[in-house]
């Protein structure tokens, strides 16, 4: 980072590792299966929660959001999402990569989702997957 005519050093400058993290991983956890019918998010959000902490050291969870997507007969199914997230460390993303299929799909399958939706975001890019078929 330029300060004037010098170069700022900013991890160095606040005593920070030199690799910064750039990339964020949501995973999404609504309240409610494809029909409308009222889940229970505890032991989920529990279990995002120690998978993100392997990726990426640590998680925060959000208090829920009011979200509605659109089903595949056309009706907006409303309900209270949690997101967890974490900023990754590549390698141990990467390392922990089929556990996390593994609870994606798990969470679609055991609670009847229509679909489960995981982003990807950094510094210039994001991606959001959705995923409806579900691994046996």
């Amino acid at each position: 980072m330029a300060a004037g005519d010098r170069e700022l050093d900013i991890a160095a400058a606040l005593g920070a590792e030199r690799e910064a993290s750039t990339q964020i991983l949501s995973l999404y956890i609504p309240n409610r299966n494809r029909h409308g019918r009222p889940i229970n998010t505890r032991p989920w959000i529990r279990e995002a929660q120690e998978i993100l902490t392997r990726i990426g050291e640590g998680y925060t969870t959000t208090p829920p959001h009011d979200g509605g997507w659109e089903s595949e007969s056309g009706r907006v199914r409303r309900e209270k999402t949690v997101i967890v997230y974490t900023y990754i460390k590549p390698d141990r993303f990467v390392a922990n990569l089929a556990e996390l299929r593994e609870f994606l799909h798990r969470f679609g399958r055991e609670t009847n989702q229509e679909v489960v939706v995981v982003e990807l975001s950094g510094p210039e890019e994001s991606w959001f997957f959705r995923i409806k078929e579900y691994d046996a």
